[in-house]
């Protein structure tokens, strides 16, 4: 808005939320009127702009960003200009496509949430100086695959994307996104799909659409390449690593996916192998955080350990340690997302574990400022052998450190086997779950 100027911004409303699970409708409700209370109060716009994420699902609808979309395009009528920028794993829909005149996708994982906005912002701009007048198409890949091949900056993911950037370069074309839907999403409407956007060109949209679509169905076995690895064997090459720091990432737990944060598999195995190395663990567990906390630095604690929040993925394990520290929880910037609230914290060492108990969901480790909170950095290669990140794909903070990043195949909520899943509501057939999965076109 800046390099353009002439452009007063005005603020609706924000309303954020770590990954879980289904938004209950009063909830959503609530966020519904707020934005048709302020969009009142406001007046008069020329343009649109919510920065969504895109994946939310609510009890009552599977698509409650686009019943979003749906009620400002009614607030404001079919003139004034709508745009979103999203995740690039949300789930596209029909109801979406409908209401928004353009949306744009994350380019990249790991994210770049600011850079999205700029790209979404350039082509709003664009489309009203050049009087453009944009045109869309969707196109759909039957599939769902975990997420051990997200990253885009490598084969498989990185061809595709690197295809829509090309795709961006052509006569007519305005934007072009592709969206890996995140894989844990059973909705009405799920799949991977190709949105391309050109100047008053159907016909070239749905070309190109169809285009990207084909180039990601033909790389779909690739996409369910699995490169985790059993428990076992990963914490035993962790700590017969010459040096530190090697990252364990909990497949199943990730915690920026959606799920608890509360798995004890790996550290059940890591005291059951009496790992020699020092290892860092994150670990969400509410009654053992406030019974270490109560105990006080250097007692000596017996603590039921994990699956405190969701116990259907494993039951607790029983491990004896002394309280190192007690943290208020609040851990000032992390991930990008601000300051974290956790809670009342510990720490607490199990032989040569350190576990960081906490009593809220925060993110999983997955930034070094949450060992930091406690005094311990957690890029000292000669001090840490190896530290455990609730997620399956954001080790950007750790990589420039790390002398191996190790996927470990864990069970959870966000689990690579998405086989294992019970799939009610996904269009079918799909791929990888029936083997008569096609690509068609109508």
């Amino acid at each position: 808005a800046d390099q353009r100027g002439g452009v007063e911004l005005v603020p609706l409303v924000k309303a954020p939320s770590g990954p879980s699970g289904k938004v209950p409708e009063s909830t959503f409700d609530e966020i519904l009127a707020q934005f048709s209370r302020r969009l009142d109060e406001v007046g008069e716009v020329d343009a649109v702009y919510l920065a969504l994420h895109g994946a939310m699902v609510a009890e009552h609808d599977d698509d409650p960003e686009g019943l979003l979309l749906e009620m400002v395009r009614e607030k404001v009528g079919p003139d004034v200009w709508l745009v979103a920028s999203t995740d690039h794993h949300a789930c596209i829909t029909r109801r979406k496509i409908a209401n928004a005149d353009i949306i744009v996708g994350h380019r990249t994982q790991p994210h770049d949430p600011p850079h999205t906005g700029q790209e979404t912002a350039r082509a709003l701009f664009r489309a009203i100086d050049e009087g453009i007048k944009p045109t869309v198409a969707m196109r759909k890949a039957p599939m769902i695959t975990h997420q051990e091949q997200y990253l885009t900056r490598k084969p498989p993911m990185k061809i595709w994307f690197d295809l829509a950037r090309e795709i961006e370069t052509r006569p007519g074309v305005l934007t072009v996104s592709t969206y890996p839907m995140q894989p844990w999403l059973d909705v009405e409407e799920g799949g991977w799909a190709s949105i391309v956007y050109t100047d008053d060109d159907p016909e070239l949209a749905d070309e190109l659409a169809k285009e990207l679509t084909r180039k990601v169905w033909s790389l779909r076995e690739d996409l369910m390449v699995q490169e985790s690895i059993p428990v076992e064997e990963a914490v035993a090459r962790a700590d017969a690593a010459d040096r530190g720091v090697v990252v364990l990432s909990d497949t199943g737990d990730s915690m920026l996916g959606g799920a608890a944060g509360d798995s004890n598999i790996i550290l059940a195995e890591m005291i059951r192998q009496q790992v020699e190395g020092t290892a860092l663990v994150p670990l969400v567990d509410e009654p053992a955080a406030l019974a270490a906390a109560e105990a006080g630095v250097g007692a000596t604690v017996t603590l039921q350990l994990g699956r405190a929040a969701d116990p259907r993925w494993g039951d607790p394990i029983t491990a004896t340690g002394e309280v190192l520290a007690i943290g208020d929880g609040v851990i000032a910037s992390q991930a990008g997302f601000g300051s974290v609230d956790q809670g009342t914290s510990a720490l607490v060492r199990i032989g040569n574990v350190l576990v960081a108990l906490s009593r809220h969901r925060g993110w999983g480790g997955v930034h070094p400022s949450f060992w930091a909170h406690y005094g311990i950095d957690a890029l000292d290669r000669d001090a840490i052998r190896m530290v455990v990140v609730k997620t399956a794909s954001n080790f950007q903070y750790f990589e420039d450190v790390a002398t191996e990043i190790i996927r470990v195949d864990t069970p959870g909520h966000t689990q690579s086997r998405v086989l294992e899943f019970d799939w009610n509501r996904l269009p079918r057939p799909a791929f990888p779950l029936d083997a008569g999965a096609t690509l068609d076109f109508d």
